[in-house]
């Protein structure tokens, strides 16, 4: 009985430890599930090229078309009117790659049956709906257009280019960026100058900056209303940029300027950079075109003693689709 009883004793140790190392198996195999706030915003957003756009981007390179630059932020609705921030993965100049969440903020949103995206990144922009006083139906995103932008050398300056894109459905994580703006290529040249700024302005006081409206529309064109109150938009060529001396070669100032009728024209007035300015007044009827832009050329000629004075027609300006 003794030997029997060491038998079981020693049958039931060998038990217990199998049953350890079940357990042990079973949870490492088998691990609990993570949270839903653990895996909310790891979906992987691909950007990708709209054949209607032609070469959608946020620089321009040798060919006047736009691309991305490392580290782009984007606003993305990811299926609620939450407002996310996803960094792009790829490097500068790459014409297409993938975003994944950066930053997610804080607070909840209402569920949309589809993704938005918006660049550039701005933690004030919202989603609104069609309902609401005064905006675009269906339901659009609230921007701010900046009065300021930044001076970049043959190239739309960081930040300036808006663009949107929105999914089919949830299943749909390729995001097709159009172009929401108009461009405008202002080429000056002159005998030792230098610019500080560029300022563009209606004739008729149009709307150019703050709150914007802008709908995003699957497989066609965004549309934008401007309903903030600035009438300008500067270009800031921070520590200043000398031009060239003649026509053939003069130096590119871009800006993105919102899709409008300008009934009475426009008047740029460009800054020196050591004091002084110069205007050149166009009056005709002109219509800036979503996607596409106009080129203005013009000799600079600012007074070293103060102010210089010009007034200018349209001139060289041609619209080309599909290339910005």
């Amino acid at each position: 009985m003794g030997n029997i009883g060491g038998i079981a004793m020693k049958h039931l140790l060998i038990f217990a430890a199998l049953l350890a190392l079940t357990g042990c198996s079973i949870s490492e195999i088998e691990p609990a599930p993570p949270l839903e706030e653990e895996t909310a915003g790891k979906k992987i957003f691909h950007a990708v090229i709209d054949n209607e756009e032609c070469e959608t981007r946020v620089y321009l390179d040798n060919k006047i078309r736009i691309r991305w630059n490392a580290g782009d932020l984007i606003t993305l609705f990811e299926g609620t009117t939450r407002n996310k921030q996803y960094i792009f993965l790829g490097d500068d100049g790459d014409n297409a790659g993938d975003f994944d969440l950066n930053k997610s903020g804080f607070g909840s949103g209402n569920d949309i049956d589809r993704y938005y995206a918006l660049y550039p990144y701005a933690s004030s922009t919202k989603y609104g709906y069609g309902d609401e006083e005064d905006v675009p139906v269906p339901d659009y995103i609230k921007y701010t257009l900046p009065a300021t932008q930044t001076y970049k050398e043959k190239s739309i300056g960081p930040g300036a280019n808006l663009m949107v894109a929105v999914t089919a459905d949830l299943d749909d994580f390729d995001l097709k960026f159009r172009n929401v703006c108009s461009y405008l290529r202002v080429k000056l040249y002159g005998t030792g100058q230098t610019v500080g700024s560029v300022v563009f302005k209606g004739n008729n006081g149009e709307a150019l900056s703050g709150i914007a409206a802008i709908t995003p529309v699957y497989g066609g064109e965004p549309a934008i209303s401007v309903k903030g109150t600035g009438t300008t938009i500067t270009l800031d060529c921070g520590n200043g940029v000398e031009i060239a001396q003649t026509k053939e070669s003069a130096t590119e100032f871009w800006l993105v300027v919102p899709p409008l009728n300008f009934p009475n024209g426009f008047t740029i007035t460009v800054n020196g950079f050591y004091g002084g300015s110069q205007d050149f007044t166009i009056t005709n009827n002109l219509t800036f075109l979503r996607n596409k832009y106009n080129t203005i050329t013009r000799e600079l000629a600012i007074s070293s003693e103060g102010t210089g004075m010009g007034v200018g027609n349209w001139g060289n300006g041609e619209s080309v689709e599909g290339q910005i």
